[in-house]
């Protein structure tokens, strides 16, 4: 004769059994898939921020290559003022979009420059980009607000006679100023002066809700962790 126990066990082996057949299928749990993030950019990068420029040096629109040359000049020089970028002074290299653009553009691969700043007052050709690779370009017609290069105040051209005592015209000082500032920024955003950082960091440096106007503004309020949108002395472009 079977134990009661062994007996009891059965029987609430074979209810469970039951039970669990009559119910539903257990809901599985819905695992929220992660959103994915943008992939940043690889740093390639040395430290040193080097800006090529090609400006009209020579020919009919030499004076306004004289003037953008002393804008990016006093740019390079507030930055280096107060402390440079990634700790080291912007290094300037100048060369003549006039004539022989090929040697241009070879001279400045040679010197390895992170970007390449065209003049204000032409629209950069489609295929300038490839041509100054694997540094990044930036057009500074891009910075003309109302089609021509903004006509500067009186202070702004006495720091440009201070580059540049003999200089004749400002017309693109604006633009290059604020196209090195903004160079410089984009470096320290993306805590890189690659070509590929710096084209990521243009873009971020023009899109924050708060707006500084200055080098050292911009740089205080990146340090208080604000995402920036710079306008300097050619203004919004965004």
């Amino acid at each position: 004769m079977p134990r009661p126990t062994l007996c009891a066990a059965l029987l609430a082996a074979v209810l469970a059994t039951t039970l669990a057949g009559c119910s539903g299928p257990v809901p599985v749990p819905t695992v929220a898939t992660a959103t994915a993030t943008p992939t940043a950019v690889s740093p390639t990068g040395d430290g040193l921020l080097r800006i090529g420029t090609l400006f009209p040096l020579s020919g009919d629109h030499a004076a306004s290559g004289a003037a953008q040359v002393a804008g990016s000049e006093v740019a390079a020089r507030e930055i280096a003022a107060r402390g440079g970028v990634l700790g080291q002074p912007v290094q300037l290299i100048h060369r003549n979009s006039v004539r022989d653009e090929a040697a241009a553009f070879a001279s400045l691969t040679d010197r390895a420059v992170d970007a390449v700043l065209w003049d204000a007052q032409t629209a950069a050709r489609p295929e300038l980009a490839a041509s100054v690779a694997p540094a990044a370009l930036l057009s500074l017609s891009d910075l003309v607000n109302g089609g021509t290069p903004l006509a500067v105040g009186e202070d702004f051209a006495t720091r440009l006679k201070l580059a540049d005592p003999g200089l004749s015209d400002t017309a693109g000082a604006a633009e290059a100023y604020d196209g090195v500032i903004a160079t410089a920024l984009a470096a320290i955003v993306t805590g890189d002066d690659g070509a590929a950082s710096l084209e990521t960091g243009w873009v971020r440096v023009r899109q924050g809700p708060a707006v500084c106007t200055s080098w050292g503004e911009c740089v205080l309020a990146l340090q208080e962790g604000l995402q920036i949108e710079y306008q300097g002395l050619t203004g919004s472009q965004s």
